[in-house]
């Protein structure tokens, strides 16, 4: 089995990723929990489900980059676990963005640029898909939280995992 490296795209989708999912999360909860104006609201549910659309192919692409790194590397001896957890954060990456367009109740504006159909036309459906929506974006949370504190945890205890989610100067 090769040494598993990741490559710049691998790097570079991973950070994309972080910074999608984080943004999605804050924004998607605060104005949730808070006590917002309905415009500010609508402004950031109309930016998240924009960029959201426009993650679903970043997603895509980094999760058959995983699969294929994953066919060829396989798991780290002593890292099953680790790679577990990353295969759950996928699939329940995956689940918040297929609930997210499944629970649409109105066609799916992407920046004015394009109009995608609304595609669910019932409310009791689109109702349910929002609830499962929610709550995969609770437990994506945790997981994310889980991730950032086992990343945290090992950089503590001298086993520097974060450098392989780093792009270095090679000569």
């Amino acid at each position: 089995m090769k040494p598993a490296h990741y490559t710049f795209t691998q790097i570079g989708l991973h950070w994309l990723s972080a910074l999608f999912i984080l943004w999605a999360l804050v924004m998607g909860f605060s104005v949730m929990l808070l006590n917002v104006t309905p415009a500010f609201k609508a402004t950031i549910a109309g930016l998240n489900v924009s960029l959201s659309i426009l993650f679903i192919p970043v997603f895509t692409l980094r999760t058959w980059l995983r699969l294929r790194h994953l066919r060829d590397h396989g798991h780290r001896p002593g890292e099953r676990l680790a790679g577990v957890i990353h295969n759950v954060i996928y699939a329940v990456t995956a689940l918040v963005l297929l609930t997210g367009v499944l629970m649409m109740d109105r066609p799916i504006q992407v920046f004015d640029w394009v109009t995608l159909p609304q595609p669910i036309l019932d409310p009791v459906w689109d109702h349910r898909f929002h609830t499962l929506h929610a709550a995969c974006n609770a437990l994506l949370g945790m997981l994310v939280a889980l991730h950032v504190l086992a990343v945290v945890k090992h950089e503590a205890l001298g086993k520097p995992v974060l450098r392989r989610m780093w792009v270095e100067a090679r000569p």
